[in-house]
């Protein structure tokens, strides 16, 4: 058995993309997963590196971004 790991960047081809797989004799999809985006992964990053702020009230955690 051979994986392939395809890196899509625009998402709309992947209905199309997964009908022409689908085509094809012994290939299956095994999983179709989006990741999440810089912004995202450097929130979680700095979550589990402890940076995080700690606003008194949601006016003052607007401001700090």
């Amino acid at each position: 058995m051979i994986q392939i790991t395809l890196e899509v960047n625009d998402a709309s081809v992947i209905p199309a993309l997964e009908k022409t797989l689908k085509l094809l004799k012994g290939v299956k999809i095994k999983a179709i997963n989006s990741l999440p985006n810089r912004v995202t992964v450097k929130a979680i990053k700095n979550g589990r590196e402890g940076k995080v702020i700690h606003p008194k009230n949601s006016t003052e955690m607007f401001l700090s971004f």
